[in-house]
């Protein structure tokens, strides 16, 4: 019987871990949030852009992944959320979205990403097409809607004190 190739369920980051980077060469209180991200429009638009980043490594690190397309947008609470395609060194291209949400405590920013593969797009724009669809279908209640108005109307007023 023919081997059958299996895909990967989970694919492991294209960047190093965190604690395997070099240090960086700017202050940590110098750092702002975002800051390996290229900056977008304000209003939350979108970037296209045709260079790799401004971050290329040294000689024993590979340049990071060319970043073809990116929008991103701020959510009403303390969430951002952001898109890339990206192209990996092989020249196959990914998507990665990102959520971003800063810590109240800390103020760091906790970042959950996931990686989309071209060998997955088809697939995985089907299944959001249809999430959107059946979102679309079934709204939220007027009154959950309202509840969460009111609850992020509180928050804003409190955070401007």
């Amino acid at each position: 019987m023919p081997q059958v190739p299996t895909r990967r369920k989970f694919a492991p980051s294209p960047r190093p871990i965190a604690s395997s980077r070099p240090a960086s060469p700017v202050a940590p209180a110098a750092r702002t949030p975002g800051a390996g991200l290229r900056s977008a429009p304000a209003s939350g638009g979108a970037t296209a852009t045709a260079t790799a980043s401004p971050r290329a490594a040294g000689p024993s690190q590979k340049p990071e992944h060319e970043i073809l397309f990116q929008k991103y947008f701020k959510s009403v609470g303390p969430r951002t959320y952001a898109a890339q395609l990206k192209r990996a060194n092989n020249g196959n291209e990914y998507l990665v979205l990102t959520e971003g949400k800063r810590e109240d405590k800390t103020g760091d920013v906790r970042k959950t990403r996931v990686f989309v593969y071209s060998e997955d797009f088809v697939a995985f724009f089907r299944m959001l097409h249809e999430t959107a669809q059946y979102i679309r279908a079934h709204p939220v209640s007027d009154e959950i809607r309202q509840r969460r108005e009111r609850h992020w109307s509180r928050q804003n007023n409190a955070a401007k004190r």
